[in-house]
């Protein structure tokens, strides 16, 4: 059984292995200074993020960042799953959860950026009400931005 729980400075590494290894996975390269600030700064008292892990067995199978971008936008940062995890339906146990803190919070929307390299988690957010956002800025290495509303 797995549970959902905010993330610890001892997750933190667990955290950057499954995100690492999901990115070699599909042979994105990234630079060596690639900013992890958002995985970094769990732990701290001011940060932005809101950071929750999946766990079962006390080991780390999951995990979710989310920030605020306005009053009533929020950011799905990252969501990853370990290799064996996926297909389960536990990134919809993500997801849900996600979407449940930021209604709690009292945001209308909760965005996201990808690339299209990643074309399971294109597909899944499309599943999930995220509609494609054309036009917007977004961060380098991403080339899709999805919104949802939130009820």
């Amino acid at each position: 059984m797995q549970t959902i729980r905010k993330a610890k400075v001892e997750d933190i590494d667990s955290i950057k292995a499954i995100l690492f290894n999901a990115l070699k996975e599909h042979q994105i390269a990234l630079p060596d200074n690639y900013p992890v600030i958002d995985i970094n700064s769990i732990g701290r008292k001011n940060t932005e993020y809101a950071t929750f892990v999946m766990v079962r067995d006390e080991t780390v199978i999951g995990f979710i960042i989310l920030r605020p971008i306005s009053g009533d936008c929020i950011e799905l940062k990252r969501l990853y799953l370990t290799f064996f995890e996926r297909g389960r339906g536990l990134g919809r146990m993500l997801m849900n959860y996600a979407i449940q803190y930021a209604q709690e919070n009292r945001y209308k929307t909760i965005r996201l950026e990808t690339t299209s390299k990643f074309k399971e988690a294109v597909s899944f957010y499309k599943r999930n009400g995220f509609r494609l956002l054309k036009g917007v800025d977004k961060s380098p290495g991403h080339d899709l931005a999805f919104e949802k509303r939130l009820e």
